[in-house]
């Protein structure tokens, strides 16, 4: 089974995807760790400081994992992406994802391009399939993991229980220059 644990940058999927995956006992891709150390991109974009990934090349890895291990969880913010059975969609509160990005030096409009994505479900918009997702707000990461665990093994699926632009309304319209 391929597990894809999605949303926008902050949202906690590296931190959640760790510990399902130690639980499960199931091998965790980091999608940007491999794109990066396995050259998996066409090109470098220095203004977003992110890699343009060659989803071919990727999906490729994926399937040469994929021999050895039976079920692996795909974690990174273009995960839904890559045909997974399952995708679990992490959502937070903007204000937090903000606070997190800036935490980690992201450049003014990296944040905003990110805060605005989240606003919108860009994530969940673009997943297809099985589809899971958890607002991660004030929670401990073990509740989303026993939560993840439960959706799982019961097939359940969950789409639309969040919504930013009412509170966020105003973060869709800023431009950073």
């Amino acid at each position: 089974m391929r597990i894809a644990i999605t949303g926008t940058p902050g949202v906690g999927k590296t931190t959640v995807s760790k510990v399902l995956g130690e639980k499960l006992g199931i091998k965790v891709i980091d999608i940007t760790e491999v794109v990066k150390d396995y050259k998996l991109y066409t090109e470098k974009d220095e203004d977003m400081d992110s890699y343009v990934i060659d989803f071919e090349k990727l999906e490729n890895f994926i399937n040469e994992i994929e021999k050895q291990e039976k079920d692996v969880i795909l974690d990174g913010h273009v995960s839904h992406l890559l045909n997974p059975d399952y995708t679990i969609v992490l959502r937070c509160n903007p204000e937090i994802v903000k606070e997190r990005l800036e935490k980690r030096g992201y450049k003014p409009k990296k944040v905003l391009e990110n805060v605005q994505a989240e606003i919108l479900d860009v994530c969940l918009c673009e997943s297809k399939g099985r589809v899971y997702e958890i607002d991660t707000t004030n929670r401990d990461v073990e509740d989303i993991v026993n939560e993840i665990i439960e959706a799982i093994k019961h097939k359940k699926e969950r789409k639309g229980i969040v919504n930013w632009i009412e509170d966020y309304f105003d973060y869709l319209t800023l431009e950073i220059k």
